[in-house]
């Protein structure tokens, strides 16, 4: 009942999305197409909107720089083209605020689709490779605490707010692979026991949404009963940039490290900071060398075990599951080749490209994004580019 007070962290009004004060336009002036600085609430703070439980839990920003938690993560490169949000999340079929999750790259971009619906990578979403660092909850314990000025059980510490960096890539439903955020949880004050997860559960197995996760079960403390701990995926989607290397997926396993700092309250007396590595191969997944870096003081009332019980079981977050990415040796050093050979002629048309007209200039464009996205098919349209039009 307590936390029903908070309606709004959730659901949004008119106001929200259309409301746009501006100097020239006056006080009273609405927005039919919202921006995307409306969509992330206008930075007003983590209530409602995009910069608030959703950007936070998810890690990812359209805008960056400030609207980002920590602040400073770089725009997406197609906010900084001035492209909004609902360009791309067009109204669904119930109408006004009915926003498509799913955005297609395909409605812009349809020769880099075309050619990496042929290529190698046709299992990977181009998220993978265009999102570089998450942001956001790093860390989630559920513990004793105030929850609308009232004592609970289940008081929400979600504040470890830091970066995560590069995402871990895994399979979805139907075996495409996509970047997710990875993060542990901890719930105290649970009664029975609770059994391990038979492995990764997807919470929509049609494929309605992409988040899965893995419960680990139950451990002991000494304090708040027995605590139950799972392993939280995010799919993540912005913000898109510059692609990733080969190397950076192409490895023995997977690992991504997070830092974070402490930002909630309640809990401790001042902020503290830590961080901790995710390791992901084909003998599973693992949460290793989660530490704090700067000293932890408890505020009176509290213990460890309400707000950081993590320190009492750092080693725990383990599942099991194949995340390999798997490539056979020649046939890598094979593309690996290719992708230079390709990077370095484009290079060199780049360079005759200073003085050349909008026409060719616009083939270029097209040849660049569809060389790059199928190694396959590069060198035959690159020689097709050189011989004219």
């Amino acid at each position: 009942m307590a936390k029903q007070k908070f309606c709004n962290v959730c659901h949004a009004g008119c106001l929200d999305c259309h409301y746009a004060p501006d100097r020239q336009k006056g006080v009273h002036h609405f927005s039919a197409k919202p921006s995307s600085e409306s969509c992330l609430g206008y930075g007003r703070g983590t209530s409602t909107c995009h910069p608030g439980s959703m950007q936070s839990r998810r890690g990812e920003t359209y805008i960056g720089g400030d609207y980002s938690i920590p602040a400073g993560m770089k725009p997406d490169v197609h906010y900084k083209k001035s492209i909004h949000c609902t360009e791309c999340h067009l109204t669904g079929e119930k109408g006004m605020g009915d926003m498509r999750r799913k955005a297609s790259c395909q409605d812009c971009h349809t020769e880099v689709e075309e050619a990496h619906g042929r290529s190698i990578h046709k299992r990977l979403d181009c998220a993978s490779c265009h999102v570089n660092e998450l942001r956001g909850y790093q860390i989630v314990i559920w513990g004793p605490g105030l929850v609308a000025g009232e004592q609970n059980p289940f008081k929400k510490y979600s504040l470890y707010y830091g970066t995560q960096s590069p995402p871990i890539l895994m399979k979805d439903q139907k075996g495409i692979w996509m970047p997710v955020k990875v993060f542990p949880h901890s719930v105290g004050n649970v009664r029975p026991d609770v059994e391990p997860s038979e492995g990764l559960q997807f919470r929509w197995p049609g494929g309605e949404t992409r988040d899965p996760y893995y419960i680990v079960g139950t451990v002991e403390v000494g304090a708040n009963n027995r605590h139950l701990l799972w392993i939280e995926f995010q799919q993540a989607s912005h913000p898109y940039g510059k692609g990733r290397t080969c190397g950076s997926c192409h490895r023995g396993k997977q690992t991504t490290v997070s830092s974070w700092e402490y930002m909630d309250d309640q809990g401790a007396l001042d902020p503290f900071r830590g961080g901790y590595r995710i390791e992901a191969d084909v003998g599973g997944l693992r949460v290793l060398d989660m530490k704090y870096t700067t000293p932890i003081r408890p505020a009176d009332g509290y213990r460890l075990e309400d707000f950081a019980s993590w320190v009492f079981f750092r080693d725990k977050w383990r599942m099991p599951g194949d995340f390999s990415i798997k490539a056979e040796k020649t046939k890598y050093a094979k593309y690996r080749s290719l992708a230079r050979r390709t990077e370095k002629d484009l290079s060199v048309i780049e360079k005759s490209m200073r003085s050349a007209d909008k026409k060719t200039m616009k083939r270029f464009r097209a040849l660049k994004v569809a060389a790059l996205h199928n190694e396959d098919e590069a060198a035959h349209l690159i020689m097709t580019f050189r011989s004219g039009p």
